[in-house]
């Protein structure tokens, strides 16, 4: 059935209020989790590799030859395990960074990487309006991780039960954002869980 001019015009008022009330929102969530709504010029390769926590990150993503996607237009967000959260793995750290395990290497970063632009406070709203207090998301490696918990304290879990937190201030770049986490999103050998107790 058609429209009416009428009706096109009270559809278009609807939309437009259901718009400013997200976008109140979303600023909302972020005033109140205290997250910086600073976006910087940089891209999120420039951010990730200046950043002194996400020096492994940093360099993995240069070594595989993903940084370049992360200095393009397209806007995906990094869960970015911080170097503590390597240093757990022990020898398994040093092991996963050397030429050889470079392809086990991506496959975790890969798994660390979701499109779009999120925040954290994007996702504790999200986890909020969800009925069961989840939000689920689809990683570049194809597979799932389910972010749960409050604004305060937001956990990932991924399809294989590891777990980090999220923890730090986002680093906000012009095309993307980058998440710190105290831990990494795939059980690894040497460290049961990969996940941060």
């Amino acid at each position: 059935m058609e429209m009416t001019g009428l009706g096109r015009r009270h559809a278009l008022v609807a939309a437009a209020a259901t718009l400013l009330a997200l976008a109140a929102c979303s600023n909302e969530a972020e005033e109140g989790t205290g997250e910086s709504t600073e976006v910087s010029d940089a891209t999120l390769a420039t951010l990730v590799a200046g950043d002194g926590d996400l020096s492994v990150v940093s360099s993995a993503l240069s070594d595989a030859g993903l940084a370049q996607v992360f200095d393009g237009a397209a806007a995906y967000t990094i869960l970015a395990p911080q170097d503590a959260a390597f240093d757990k793995l022990g020898e398994a750290s040093a092991d996963l960074r050397t030429p050889e395990q470079r392809p086990a290497m991506v496959a975790i970063l890969r798994d660390h990487i979701v499109p779009g632009y999120f925040t954290p406070a994007d996702i504790a709203k999200a986890i909020e309006l969800d009925d069961d207090g989840k939000v689920h998301m689809k990683t570049m490696g194809n597979h799932t991780v389910t972010f749960s918990g409050t604004a305060e304290a937001i956990t990932a879990t991924a399809e294989d039960g590891a777990t980090a937190r999220l923890t730090g201030e986002p680093l906000r770049a012009s095309n993307g954002v980058a998440i710190p986490l105290d831990g990494l999103l795939k059980a690894t050998s040497g460290a049961p869980g990969a996940a941060a107790q």
